[in-house]
C-alpha cells in the first residue's frame, strides 16, 4: 500500500482524533488526494531531533474540514490503523509518499471500572488510568464528544489515548507503541500517573 505521508511531532494513534491545521501546499494537496480517494494518509511521528519519520504510523481519515478564522484549512482527522513504514520517496514539492504494510492493533482489555475490594493491582492501576483521562478528557468538551463511554473500559485504548497527550520523548513513545500490546505502555503510564 502506497500512501501520502505527514511527518508530525504528534502523537495519533488508531481510534483517536486530532486536528491538524494545512497550511503548506504539499499538505494542502495531500488533504486533497485524501479527500477524493478517501484513502486516508499516514501521520509518521517524528524522532526527537526532527531528522526522521520513526517506522511506525497511523493510517489517518479526514473526517471534517473548515475555513479557520486565519484563513487557514482545518482538518479533524481519526486514527485508524497502525502501519511500519517500509520506505518511501520525496516528491518535487516535498509531499513524501511511502510503501506501507498494515500492522494488527493491540487487543482490547476490558478492565473493571467498578469499585472491588478484590481488585488486583493491575485492574487498580487501570481503573486509576482510565478514571484519570475521563477527568482530563471533561476539560475538553469537544475532544470527550468524538469517544464513546464504553471506550473507557478497554485498557488498551486508554493507553494509547495517553501516548498521545502525555508529555513525553518520541523515543519514550514509540518504546511503548512498538509492541503487540498495551502491557508496556500501561506499566509505563502508571509509573509516571499516580
Amino acid at each position: 500500500m502506497v500512501i501520502p505521508l505527514f511527518p508530525l511531532s504528534m502523537c495519533l494513534l488508531p481510534h483517536g482524533f486530532s486536528q491538524l491545521r494545512i497550511f503548506e501546499p504539499r499538505y494542502k494537496r495531500l488533504v486533497t488526494e485524501s479527500l477524493k480517494t478517501n484513502s486516508g494518509f499516514g501521520l509518521c511521528m517524528l524522532s526527537d531531533d526532527k531528522k526522521q519519520m520513526l517506522p511506525i504510523g497511523t493510517l489517518c481519515k479526514i473526517i471534517d474540514f473548515q475555513t479557520l478564522d486565519d484563513g487557514l484549512l482545518g482538518i479533524t482527522i481519526k486514527g485508524e490503523r497502525k502501519f511500519h513504514l517500509k520506505d518511501f520517496i520525496v516528491e518535487p514539492d516535498g509531499l513524501k509518499r511511502g510503501t506501507i504494510e498494515l500492522i494488527d492493533d493491540w487487543p482490547k482489555s476490558l478492565i473493571n471500572l467498578t469499585e472491588s475490594q478484590k481488585m488486583s493491582q493491575i485492574q487498580a492501576t487501570a481503573k486509576m488510568l482510565s478514571d484519570t483521562l475521563r477527568d482530563i478528557l471533561h476539560q475538553y468538551p469537544e475532544h470527550l464528544a468524538q469517544y464513546q463511554n464504553e471506550h473507557f473500559a478497554d485498557i488498551s485504548w486508554v493507553c494509547q489515548r495517553w501516548l498521545e497527550i502525555i508529555p513525553l520523548s518520541a523515543a519514550e513513545k514509540y518504546h511503548c507503541i512498538n509492541n503487540h500490546d498495551h502491557k508496556m505502555a500501561q506499566s509505563y503510564l502508571s509509573n509516571i500517573i499516580k
